[in-house]
């Protein structure tokens, strides 16, 4: 106790520097704790199942498509007969999730559905947190008109929803915590405010293929993944021998569900950004160091003192140590404050990938990380200054007087922390460069048409008022009609596979090629769209002719119609030869299509995965499909007159997802703008920090060597040659760092190799242009000392010694 009033003295005495320390630990403690609760939510933090290490995804399995290995929703079909003959699961549930219209009270307004078989949440041994869950009745017909709401969605039990055109009734609401695990990686992430049983989905038979389910299993003790692996695997070869229609060419696949729920791409954004903060923490230590040993300096002569009575050195190093914790436990708290603001910050930047941003947090292990970093802050601030004076030769001085004089403050120590400082900014400047350049290059790539002036909406018919494909075909030929009148609008098209929204892959062979065996059937991306869509959507036509109105009847039944493809499939499947007037057959044969034009490439799935193999066909009933409409004016300005042109078609629609073509891509770019503002953030950072440790340095230098300096004056040196001097020996741990900054980023930028956007990881542009940013902004730090060294008065630094 009594050290630690006695630090608290010495800190009151010395405010400037306490205050300067304890700033400069809260923003490094702020940015690391900050991120740290992104990590901790998505990596660290455990999946609010039972027992999750043994639930597994099941899915079907496709080796010609190759997005996501190749693994598919299975159909209901195919999940009753796995449930019925598999041995190595617990058990096997199954879910689905909709848009389906809520009704009733207020506006009507579509809710995202969830449909569960009943043993689902008890597989994943989720309580309800009011009422009940599901039970074995609830999959009977008649009985399962039963609802389950989130917590975020949560209304009285017993209470009455009516979705589509079903009455639910509310029999319980989940946990806080529940998240249903994310598939593909991190990529698919469902919210369902309601759930409903499984039954709840169609049953006609027709709809019994239809590959909508996820499919989620618990392993029995002491099953290994191999095992259920190749247990599916038989399974699949049984159900295609038994049901080859829908099931020809079909495995089955097994993926843990901590797999599933990762996003790669995002963790190893999020491992560079820690590792950035790390650099960043460091950087501030090695300032604080330099900080703190200017100040031992000054109290070389009170330990002396202290050591004089009787005082040990190990003594010595607990009362500096203590004034150190002291700094970094009052900078911690005030960094905690600052990083539950920073992650409102990040969070406001709406980085896409991050799953479930709203809960992260500045909770009890982010409070952990931040102590543990505030206490290791402490240590590499703090114990080797104090080790340093600790050692302070008594008689010396007591003679000098408290300063070390010239030769401490050149110290190789002190040098060395400049170096480190240096060389840690150079590496986050350099990685930030990177980004910054793979960013720049990504937009100005674009996605192959032109995404301003365009906006979309979803329309969605129901079933039950359009059956038929004459009304869905009326419809849509009066909403294209009505939305051309709109002021301003150039253009009006309809798709069903909006680019950068979503996308489907289908299977066909080309007409007189050899037939290759299913397993091998060539594949390309599909959309249906109505003959205007190109101009609308400001996709070029290079080759032969677009779509006329007069081919859409043909296309929408089974024979010969027309089809549009696009570059890279004519590059791909076609090489040289010219694809117009070559035929394509579906995968079941029933239906053919004479390629009449090929448009511009485009990439739908975003700009950093490239293009894609596309056929285009020509229709107009459709049941989904997004609107499309190209306007003069700015997109926001007409949304209204949008949807008022839906509504006077069929006043009972529900308009959703209303967003302009620059709100998709935005989105597609949100993870790699998320992770290039953060680096910036923290390069800019590095170098406040960086140039603040040197010119703390210098004016340290230039104090304690004023006795010298005066000297230099006095027999005839002139102030220029004291600047020369100082700025020459000042430059030298620049010089290091920046050459030992370059060999750092030469060995970490590989690791951001995945990260980048046609940018080498060893970009010789960007690294010279980040030592050149260090280069020329050190003589900012620099020039203050430099001028005060070249203003002493030789008879006054002479008088004071």
């Amino acid at each position: 106790m009594a050290i630690m009033r006695y630090a608290l003295r010495g800190l009151r005495r010395n405010p400037l520097y306490a205050v300067t320390c304890v700033a400069v630990i809260a923003v490094g403690v702020a940015v690391n704790a900050a991120i740290f609760s992104v990590v901790h939510s998505v990596i660290l933090k455990p999946l609010p199942f039972e027992d999750p290490s043994r639930l597994v995804f099941v899915w079907e399995h496709f080796p010609v498509i190759r997005e996501f290995g190749g693994r598919m929703p299975p159909a209901r079909k195919n999940y009753r007969e796995w449930k019925r003959q598999t041995t190595v699961f617990v058990g096997m549930a199954a879910f689905a999730e909709k848009k389906l219209v809520q009704t009733g009270a207020g506006q009507s307004h579509h809710v995202s559905t969830g449909f569960a078989s009943a043993n689902m949440f008890s597989l994943l041994g989720v309580k309800a947190s009011a009422g009940r869950l599901f039970d074995s009745n609830q999959e009977r017909p008649g009985s399962d008109h039963v609802a389950v709401l989130s917590y975020a969605a949560r209304a009285e039990i017993g209470r009455s929803i009516t979705l589509g055109e079903t009455a639910y009734t509310v029999v319980g609401v989940l946990p806080p915590e529940f998240r249903l695990p994310s598939t593909f990686g991190g990529l698919g992430q469902m919210k369902p405010e309601v759930w409903v049983p499984l039954s709840g989905l169609s049953d006609r038979s027709e709809d019994e293929m239809n590959r909508e389910l996820y499919v989620i299993a618990r392993l029995q003790p002491g099953t290994t993944l191999d095992q259920a692996r190749t247990e599916m695997t038989g399974i699949a070869r049984r159900l295609e021998i038994a049901y080859p229609k829908g099931n020809r060419g079909v495995s089955a696949a097994v993926y843990p569900v901590e797999v599933e729920d990762r996003s790669p791409s995002m963790h190893r954004a999020l491992s560079v950004l820690l590792a950035a903060v790390g650099f960043l923490l460091l950087i501030a230590c090695a300032n604080l160091a330099n900080l703190t040993l200017a100040r031992a300096t000054l109290r070389s002569r009170e330990v002396a003192v202290r050591l004089a009575l009787g005082a040990t050195r190990a003594r010595i190093v607990r009362q500096l140590v203590t004034e150190s914790l002291i700094l970094s436990t009052v900078g911690a708290l005030f960094g905690l404050a600052l990083a539950h603001w920073s992650v409102q910050l990040m969070l406001a930047l709406k980085p896409h990938d991050i799953q479930w941003p709203e809960r992260i947090a500045v909770n009890l292990p982010v409070f952990a990380f931040a102590a543990s970093a505030s206490v290791l802050a402490a240590l590499l601030f703090g114990l080797a200054p104090a080790i340093w004076v600790s050692r302070t030769d008594m008689s010396s001085a007591l003679k000098s007087g408290g300063g070390w004089g010239a030769s401490a403050a050149r110290s190789w120590s002190r040098q060395a922390l400049i170096t480190v400082e240096v060389a840690l900014a150079l590496a986050l400047v350099t990685g930030t460069g990177l980004m910054l350049r793979s960013f720049h290059k990504l937009v100005a790539t674009g996605v192959g048409f032109e995404t301003a002036h365009v906006n979309t909406i979803d329309v969605d018919l129901p079933e039950t008022r359009y059956g038929d494909d004459g009304g869905r075909s009326r419809f849509f030929r009066n909403l294209i009609e009505r939305a051309r009148l709109i002021p301003g609008v150039s253009a009006v098209g309809v798709i069903d596979n909006l680019p950068l929204h979503g996308f489907v892959v289908f299977g066909f062979y080309l007409d007189g090629r050899p037939q290759p065996p299913i397993e091998s059937m060539p594949v390309a991306d599909g959309a249906w769209v109505t003959p205007e869509l190109f101009r609308a959507l400001g996709v070029r036509l290079e080759a032969g002719r677009s779509f006329t109105d007069a081919d859409v009847p043909d296309a929408e039944k089974d024979g010969e119609s027309v089809a549009i493809v696009n570059r890279a499939f004519a590059r791909t499947f076609f090489d040289s030869e010219d694809p117009i007037g070559k035929r394509l057959r579906s995968g079941n044969k029933k239906r053919v299509w004479r390629i009449v034009g090929v448009a511009a490439d485009y990439r739908p799935l975003g700009v950093d995965k490239g293009t894609r193999p596309q056929v285009f066909w020509p229709h107009l009933s459709f049941k989904t499909a997004s609107l499309v409409v190209r306007t003069r004016m700015q997109p926001l300005s007409i949304t209204r007159a949008i949807q008022e042109a839906v509504l006077s078609i069929d006043k009972q629609l529900v308009v959703s997802n209303v967003k302009t073509m620059d709100e998709y891509l935005g989105r597609s770019q949100s993870q790699r703008k998320f992770n290039t503002l953060l680096m910036a953030s923290f390069a800019g950072l590095a170098l406040v920090l960086a140039l603040m440790g040197i010119y703390g340095v210098l004016s340290n230098l230039v104090a304690s060597r004023g006795r010298e300096i005066g000297i230099r004056m006095a027999i005839g040196a002139t102030p220029r040659q004291i600047g020369r001097l100082v700025l020459r020996q000042s430059m030298i741990p620049v010089f290091l760092g920046i050459a030992t900054g370059v060999a750092l980023s030469l060995v970490l930028s590989r690791f951001l190799e995945p990260m980048l956007f046609k940018v080498r990881s060893r970009d010789p542009v960007t690294l010279a242009v980040a030592a050149l940013t260090i280069l020329l902004l050190s003589p900012i730090a620099i020039f203050v000392p430099v001028r005060r060294a070249t203003r002493v008065e030789c008879t006054s630094a002479l008088r004071e010694e």
